[in-house]
């Protein structure tokens, strides 16, 4: 495994890092040590290198906006309703970073810091570190984060997430907020995307789950009809957000793949395994047309897919349990394979 570490610029007077890890076949992936961006999945095609992610060459390409573009999410991805619940009959109140409503960890959260990195040859993998107490984040008590980025010989990048909470309980829901594109195109509209899922959640004005799960019909059966082209022209002209924005509620138990994304043109295709029971799909609805990224900026360039926890459930505990209890530690996973068809 070839291993690389260069320069990426700097952010907030500290050094921005690039790791690069390759395998024998060419295939690329690239950590920085801010936010624990992935920065490059790629591979080569007949000498010439294809990029899996919508990504940037230069730092302020991932922080002159909200886009969370490739960042790891934690201590919860998602919507927290009025940045505040309960654990164990004592009232939490987090700072909040979307009106009144708490956003991918808030405003100080893993998504915006730096981490400790190292690098193992040997077993092709990048290693983040970052520890947060209550006063950091303002989520409760102190969370020891270790992710890993694991590159394989047969083109799977495995993205773990370790906690380890101590001095009380707290919350733990990570994710990555990758955002894909395995086209040539500027857009995902000959992509399709075939989930294993038959409901999905209700969300408020506020985009925060009330709890409901309504059945996939129209646009949002893609486990029937996984064609993007069709469900975005549709949602364009009855949604508010004009394209995908959902929380999409995984058939659990399951085997296999819970979702699979593949360019109709080049039949690249990505299969996304875990054993988490959401997943929430961004088609980047709303795309500022200053940024300089790997496809043009414009809606539907690319589609964020956020393996998690379902959100909210800091509240609503029906849609699962993202406790960390004082000195235990949990282990998430997500696995992406890249195949050519």
């Amino acid at each position: 495994m070839r291993t690389l570490e260069t320069d990426f610029g700097q952010y907030k007077k500290q050094r921005v890092v690039k790791y690069t890890l390759e395998n024998q076949s060419g295939t690329r992936i690239s950590v920085l040590n801010f936010a624990g961006i992935w920065q490059e999945f790629s591979v080569l095609e007949k000498g010439q290198r294809r990029q899996l992610l919508l990504q940037g060459d230069r730092i302020k390409d991932y922080i002159n906006n909200d886009l969370y573009l490739n960042r790891v999410i934690a201590r919860t991805a998602g919507r927290i309703d009025q940045a505040r619940f309960v654990l164990k009959q004592k009232l939490i109140q987090t700072l909040p970073n979307e009106e009144a409503n708490s956003l991918h960890g808030g405003p100080k959260g893993f998504a915006q810091q730096f981490f400790n990195v190292t690098v193992n040859q040997e077993q092709g993998q990048i290693i983040l570190k970052k520890t947060l107490s209550e006063t950091d984040d303002s989520f409760p008590g102190t969370l020891e984060l270790t992710v890993s980025y694991t590159l394989t010989e047969s083109n799977q990048v495995i993205v773990s997430f370790l906690g380890r909470q101590s001095k009380a309980d707290g919350v733990f829901n990570p994710t990555l907020h990758a955002y894909f594109n395995l086209g040539q195109s500027d857009d995902i509209l000959d992509h399709s995307l075939l989930i294993n899922s038959q409901k999905h959640l209700q969300l408020n004005a506020a985009k925060i789950p009330t709890g409901r799960l309504v059945d996939n019909q129209g646009p949002f059966d893609l486990a029937q009809h996984p064609n993007l082209k069709a469900p975005l022209a549709r949602l364009k002209k009855t949604s508010k957000e004009q394209g995908f924005d959902d929380v999409f509620v995984i058939n659990c138990p399951h085997t296999g793949p819970i979702a699979r994304l593949k360019d109709l043109n080049s039949n690249y295709e990505l299969t996304i395994t875990s054993d988490r029971n959401a997943l929430v799909v961004y088609t980047a609805n709303q795309m500022a047309s200053n940024l300089h990224l790997s496809h043009s900026a414009k809606p539907w360039s690319a589609v964020a897919l956020e393996v998690q926890t379902l959100p909210n459930s800091e509240n609503l505990t029906s849609l699962g349990n993202v406790t960390l209890l004082k000195d235990s530690y949990r282990k998430e996973s997500i696995s992406y394979q890249f195949l050519r068809g």
